[in-house]
């Protein structure tokens, strides 16, 4: 059960591979506690981390400047076929945005440690 005064919020940050050991080292460095999990982007298919941290209300900003610090977008390049060439088929290097981080804040009315 939660013992302080102050709200509590879980925070489900979706963050790239490259960017997961920096940004759990800094927030573990801050004091928050948080577990990773092993995931995967279902548009691309690349693998990522979704991090579950405890975040108490005053922190919320020391937690998103620590996200900000360490989440970085990067452009990536996809093949895609172009149109009306179906005699032969020559795929267009397409340039994306991918990286930085998703972030979810969601309050937490009660939580129990057994």
């Amino acid at each position: 059960m939660n013992s302080s005064n102050s709200p509590l919020y879980l925070a489900i940050a979706i963050v790239q591979s490259q960017d997961e050991k920096a940004v759990s080292d800094a927030l573990q460095r801050a004091g928050f506690e948080g577990a990773s999990i092993a995931t995967y982007g279902a548009w691309l298919g690349r693998r990522n981390s979704t991090l579950l941290i405890r975040v108490p209300a005053p922190q919320i900003q020391a937690f998103l400047e620590i996200m900000h610090a360490h989440c970085h977008q990067r452009t990536e390049y996809i093949a895609t076929p172009i149109e009306g060439t179906a005699a032969l088929p020559v795929p267009l290097s397409t340039p994306i945005t991918i990286g930085g981080a998703t972030i979810f804040l969601i309050p937490i009315e009660f939580y129990e440690e057994l």
